[in-house]
């Protein structure tokens, strides 16, 4: 499974890559700290799942998971981000999953496991 990490936080992005690093099965394909560049990366990339930070800066993660999405309309989201305030948000926007930071690894892994389930169900290969 293909993921793309975008976080504007350079240690958060790491710590996030390095705990989906984990998984035998999962590839980073990518990961970036700009939501502009990110953008036109991840869409190149073909990611089965992007996870993302709600708040980028000045940026919203929600603006940018959309600009993917219309890119990659199969793309899973899920927002990995400091904040529950938005949820709400998210989820109006089809989020495959939104987790808190700091990551808890047995979450994580629910969420790895949803994930296998929805790709493998999605793939032709």
């Amino acid at each position: 499974m293909k993921i793309y990490v975008l976080d504007c936080d350079e240690d958060s992005c790491a710590n996030t890559a390095g705990l989906l690093l984990r998984y035998a099965d999962v590839e980073l394909v990518g990961r970036s700290a700009e939501p502009s560049s990110a953008v036109g990366e991840a869409a190149a990339l073909g990611p089965d799942a992007l996870f993302v930070d709600a708040r980028l800066g000045a940026a919203s993660g929600l603006t940018a998971s959309e600009r993917i999405r219309g890119l990659l309309p199969n793309v899973r989201i899920v927002y990995v981000t400091a904040s529950r305030d938005y949820a709400v948000a998210a989820f109006e926007q089809r989020a495959f999953d939104y987790l808190l930071k700091p990551l808890n690894s047995d979450r994580l892994d629910r969420t790895i496991g949803r994930l296998r389930l929805d790709c493998g169900e999605l793939r032709t290969d």
